[in-house]
């Protein structure tokens, strides 16, 4: 089991990240859900406070975190698609892990490439294997509280991603690696890697045809506000189910600085981080070998 140093567990989630490898001999990973800390207070594993982080840039993180974990994983889980095993915490079969030569140390998305190597190594040798995700095995673990730390965290992911695409290329439109290849690689691809490309072209081009007069603003203007609106229900979805499911509790004032947060995280935050995973992009041989720290503040666990 892989856990970082700036992550605490919750009381139950040993038993849950275990759970799959019981029920199924074939699993041979298993992946937490990663929550950020900031904001809450942990005894014995258990939370004795929870509120919104108080600074802006923590606080936009849970609800990115929630619907990221919420979304995304859970369908891939469904056909055994997932890519990525959070190296916050992770559960895997150390014979399979040493057969495939373990951690790669010249990449800075090790954890996501270990797990895509697996999927090579089980399709390619036609092992039977699950890669699981246990989305109540809660992991709580230290966000970026500052825009600089940000910054280099997602630059980082996002080297890390491209590194992983172009080392494991060969899955791209490969029928023989199946759903892992047709579904999971081309999602990771054209969605993740190349979504700032896509987003930033889309506002290049609104921005031309408003120059040109090629465009009826009062329609952008709403279509966007509905854009907005969706994503912040789907955000808004994936943070308030979880805090009802954990019998947390959030003050009205955290009600509503979360749907306030949800409209500013999808309309203005996601297009910020765009451009620092574009620069990532046109970056990448400069950042390929560097590890960047983002600034830790001190877990209150105890």
């Amino acid at each position: 089991m892989c856990i970082d140093a700036d992550s605490a567990l919750q009381r139950d989630s040993l038993r849950e990240i275990v759970a799959p490898v019981i029920e199924d001999d074939s699993v041979v990973a298993v992946g937490g859900l990663i929550r950020p800390a900031n904001g809450i207070a942990l005894k014995d594993g258990r939370i004795q406070t929870y509120s919104l982080p108080r600074k802006l840039i923590p606080a936009m993180q849970v609800l990115e975190y929630d619907r990221s974990f919420l979304s995304a994983r859970i369908l891939l889980d469904q056909f055994n698609g997932n890519l990525i095993i959070s190296g916050a915490f992770g559960l895997f079969r150390k014979d399979i892990v040493i057969a495939i030569g373990g951690y790669d140390p010249t990449t800075v998305g090790e954890d996501m490439e270990l797990v895509t190597r697996l999927h090579v190594f089980c399709r390619g040798n036609e092992i039977p294997y699950r890669i699981r995700y246990a989305p109540d095995a809660i992991c709580w673990s230290q966000a970026p509280e500052t825009f600089g730390g940000l910054i280099r965290q997602r630059r980082r992911w996002h080297t890390g991603l491209f590194e992983c695409m172009i080392k494991h290329a060969r899955l791209f439109a490969n029928f023989r690696y199946g759903t892992v290849a047709m579904l999971s690689y081309t999602y990771f691809l054209i969605y993740e890697l190349l979504s700032p490309i896509i987003d930033l072209f889309g506002l290049l081009t609104v921005l031309i045809a408003f120059l040109f007069n090629f465009i009826n603003v009062p329609f952008m203007i709403v279509f966007f506000m509905i854009y907005a609106c969706f994503g912040a229900v789907m955000s808004l979805t994936a943070f308030f189910s979880r805090v009802q499911t954990r019998d947390l509790r959030l003050t009205v004032p955290d009600d509503f600085r979360a749907i306030l947060l949800s409209l500013f995280e999808v309309s203005i935050m996601r297009f910020i981080l765009a451009v620092v995973r574009m620069l990532a992009l046109i970056g990448y041989r400069k950042h390929k070998n560097v590890w960047e720290k983002a600034e830790r503040t001190k877990l209150n666990a105890s």
